[in-house]
């Protein structure tokens, strides 16, 4: 059994493994090595226009809009977010998102950590748009993410 050590750290602006999902820059900035497995935490920036298609997963997750505008969809609820706004999305609640701004910068909190396999896997094979589907949807299904397009 691995007993996962947790100690203070700083990350500076810019500092964390990058990778893009879908055209989405996703910086890591904190992982489950670093949480005991509790949580990870990504700073995500997009172009107008991108985003996610509606979907569900196991894992919860929260959005906290740091510039732009995200129009944020979680169940029947939608919400033009900008700066300061904060959304949590429980584990297997439908949700989407679009950047209506030319830009925007989010956090993405995940729970558990170990969801960060399904985005690092996608970073691998699915880095931009439009995706090869069938790559897709092997990694969704290995997942559990259902995408309703």
């Amino acid at each position: 059994m691995e007993i996962l050590l947790q100690k203070p750290f700083v990350l500076e602006p810019e500092e964390g493994n990058k990778f893009s999902v879908l055209n989405q820059v996703f910086t890591t900035k904190a992982t489950g090595k670093d949480t005991k497995g509790a949580w990870a935490f990504y700073e995500v920036t997009d172009k107008a226009g991108g985003g996610a298609p509606l979907h569900t997963h196991p894992w919860d997750e929260a959005f906290y809009v740091l510039e732009g505008e995200v129009e944020i969809q979680a169940g029947k609820e939608t919400t033009v977010a900008k700066p300061g706004y904060f959304i949590n999305v429980p584990g297997k609640t439908a949700h989407a998102f679009k950047i209506l701004s030319p830009s925007a910068k989010f956090i993405v909190l995940i729970s558990p950590a170990e969801a960060t396999e399904f985005y690092e896997e996608m970073g691998r094979f699915v880095s931009s748009t439009p995706p090869d589907m069938e790559k897709f949807q092997a990694i969704a299904d290995k997942h559990s993410v259902r995408i309703f397009l």
